[in-house]
């Protein structure tokens, strides 16, 4: 059915201690905090002895020549597209854009226009430099914000230059004499000197400082930078050609590194601590998204435009964003239900449960049938059906059996991951394995809940597919979180994001349902590290799928051509009211809203915009379409008695196969009764 393309840890990290108060310690793995380490007792994520029987084989076309062999390749990341491409592609270290060559780099501030379906930010070249010598460039340092090129000439080196998210400058550190050539600055120079040139070329003004023994010449349209061993040259781009240049104060504070750590800040919000360190521990400038909700700045530097809206620009090294914590749910509550709903529920769940069949041999659309056949169970539980609940665990024990065989996944030495041996989505490129996953996880929450034996016999093998979307410890089998980026503050689902306008994700809820299902497994199995960091990964998700993908702020001039009602395809540089699979207004909705696991009735908080987007998508209130029965349970969370109505309209044709009528009905029912 669904067609798609799809913190701070660095390589060798180790592990550090940091004291936080009397007799309270706490464990900060490459700056991700696990609370309570001392209490902590359980085994680690991966079984080594587990992971050993599974087959191996390198089956992506991953291009990985230019990472250096410390690093495990970053498949979905921002960076993928620059260094897992055999020719590079531009990214999108946002405000900047950045596009890597062999023999020099290009750096790009995007210039935003709106269509009525489509918001774009593609990479412009402002500064084209090349470095003389230069043959190569190697990815050498990785922090999953921050990434370090080094530049050679053959084996000699050159350069380091890094970039980062976030941040507006890209710093060049030369490692022997060096220079550089910048063309076509265009003859409208602002502002020059041997350490200082500003330029505008198309519409932004670009700057070049020099410092530590740099020096820079202009000559027409021409720049030479000459860089001695140990200088520094940085380039940024500013926002405003008109205003002052309020970052060059900071533009000689190199960085070299950016982590995050995560913490509750209440019962209610759950906070992210960016810390972006400089080689001279002064202050830097930090560029959050626009929707990055910071506790506290000292006010804005500067503000840049982007496809997301304002990006305001603030300065220090140590910043902290907020989100609602969004708690992890597997289950409905039907306690509240009416007998009626009850016997109804009670009624449908044998026709449902006698269409259950763990058949599909890829992992998407087998990991959809398990998490159906799991939802069942947990109703059944709910409702006293033992005949039925003793059939679903049957059916859930042989899916999983079939699928953790030894045989169905393998795992890929190169990218350091789990994959299953029938392609689904470029899965053999990584594309989508936490969509995939996420499913898998979740239908393990439920019947590891209930059944003991299955709990005991496959925690090990679950725990790698876990490991492979969501490890919270460096290993040398698989990265830290490979799918979520905390500055973004939501997952990229392209492995090795073939794309010029940067990674992408679509289904930001397949997004939100793999966390929510990692955190509930978390629970289950007792482990507080992979608990904390799972429900961190859940609330940002979730808060940045709503400001980003099911709502629009067009306020901003440059938006303001944009009419979809929401953005159902983002990438890096682009915004889009598409899909990978479909031109129909219900999937681009139904696409952020599969597969509504109980987690999701905190889309409530959309409020009034849930009507306005379904009258954008649903004509004459019909739900027969692909993906209108999440839709309908869409709707039922703004006007729940009214979707009553509806839902025995659906038919079991445009219920899609991830769901079924007892589900949906309970759904619905939950909400009604809950009223009354």
């Amino acid at each position: 059915m669904v067609n798609r393309k799809k913190l701070g840890i660095i390589a060798g990290s180790i592990l550090v201690i940091s004291v936080v108060a009397v007799g309270t310690v706490a464990l900060l793995v490459g700056k991700h905090v696990i609370k309570n380490p001392l209490a902590i007792t359980h085994a680690p994520l991966v079984d080594q002895a587990t992971l050993n029987t599974l087959p191996k084989k390198s089956g992506s076309s991953a291009f990985t020549d230019r990472i250096d062999k410390s690093i495990i390749p970053p498949t979905n990341s921002w960076i993928s597209g620059m260094v897992l491409q055999k020719t590079p592609l531009p990214v999108y270290p946002m405000p900047l854009s950045f596009l890597a060559k062999d023999v020099g780099f290009e750096i790009g501030l995007p210039t935003v226009q709106s269509q009525p379906t489509v918001i774009t930010g593609e990479h412009t070249p402002g500064i084209v430099a090349s470095i003389d010598g230069a043959t190569n460039f190697m990815l050498t340092r990785f922090d999953k914000f921050s990434a370090t090129l080094t530049y050679k000439n053959g084996s000699k080196e050159l350069a380091k230059l890094t970039i980062a998210e976030g941040s507006p400058y890209v710093f060049y550190a030369s490692s022997t004499d060096t220079s550089l050539a910048l063309s076509d600055i265009s003859t409208a120079t602002k502002d020059s000197s041997s350490t200082y040139l500003r330029y505008t070329k198309a519409g932004h003004d670009y700057v070049a400082t020099a410092s530590g023994g740099a020096s820079i010449t202009t000559s027409g349209s021409r720049a030479t930078i000459k860089a001695s061993n140990k200088s520094l040259v940085t380039f940024y781009a500013l926002p405003d050609s008109s205003s002052k240049d309020g970052l060059k104060n900071f533009a000689s504070n190199q960085l070299v590194s950016a982590s995050t750590s995560d913490a509750a800040g209440t019962n209610d919000t759950i906070q992210t601590t960016y810390e972006y360190k400089t080689a001279n521990l002064q202050p830097t400038v930090f560029v959050p998204m626009s929707y990055s909700s910071l506790t506290s700045n000292d006010g804005a530097i500067s503000t840049y435009d982007s496809v997301y809206g304002p990006m305001k620009a603030v300065k220090g090294n140590t910043f902290i964003t907020s989100v609602s914590t969004l708690k992890p749910s597997n289950a409905l509550d039907l306690s509240r239900i009416s007998d009626a709903h009850k016997q109804q529920l009670i009624a449908s769940l044998p026709a449902d449960v006698a269409k259950t069949s763990i058949t599909a041999n890829d992992s998407y659309y087998a990991g959809k049938q398990l998490a159906r056949a799991a939802t069942l169970l947990d109703i059944a539980e709910q409702l006293g059906q033992k005949k039925e609940s003793s059939q679903l665990i049957s059916i859930l024990k042989d899916g999983f059996s079939t699928r953790l065989n030894g045989q169905y996944f393998y795992y890929d030495p190169t990218l350091k991951g789990i994959a299953a041996q029938t392609k689904a989505f470029g899965s053999e490129d990584f594309n989508d394995h936490h969509f995939h996953y996420g499913y898998f996880i979740y239908a393990a929450s439920i019947l590891g809940k209930y059944d003991a034996d299955f709990l005991n016999n496959s925690q090990k093998k679950i725990n790698l597919l876990v490991a492979d979307i969501a490890s919270y410890a460096p290993s040398s089998n698989f990265p830290v979180q490979r799918y979520y980026d905390a500055y973004a503050g939501h997952s990229w689902a392209a492995g090795l994001s073939p794309f010029a306008d940067g990674n992408n994700q679509e289904s930001s809820s397949e997004a939100i349902n793999a966390w929510n299902g990692v955190a509930l497994w978390a629970q289950l199995t007792n482990n507080t590290e992979l608990q904390s960091s799972a429900s961190w990964m859940l609330s940002n998700e979730a808060a940045t799928a709503k400001a980003a993908w099911r709502t629009v702020d067009t306020s901003p001039a440059y938006l303001k051509n944009f009419t979809s009602p929401l953005t159902s395809l983002s990438f890096g540089g682009k915004r889009t009211y598409s899909t990978f699979f479909s031109d129909e207004a219900n999937a681009k909705l139904g696409i952020q809203l599969i597969p509504m696991s109980p987690a999701m009735l905190q889309y409530a908080t959309d409020g009034t915009s849930i009507t306005s987007v379904i009258n954008a998508s649903i004509r004459n209130d019909n739900y027969n379409v692909a993906l209108g029965d999440y839709v309908l349970m869409y709707f039922a969370l703004a006007q729940p008695d009214k979707a009553a109505q509806l839902v025995s309209g659906q038919q079991d044709a445009y219920i899609d196969d991830g769901n079924s009528r007892t589900y949906m009905d309970a759904w619905v029912f939950s909400l009604t009764d809950t009223q009354k």
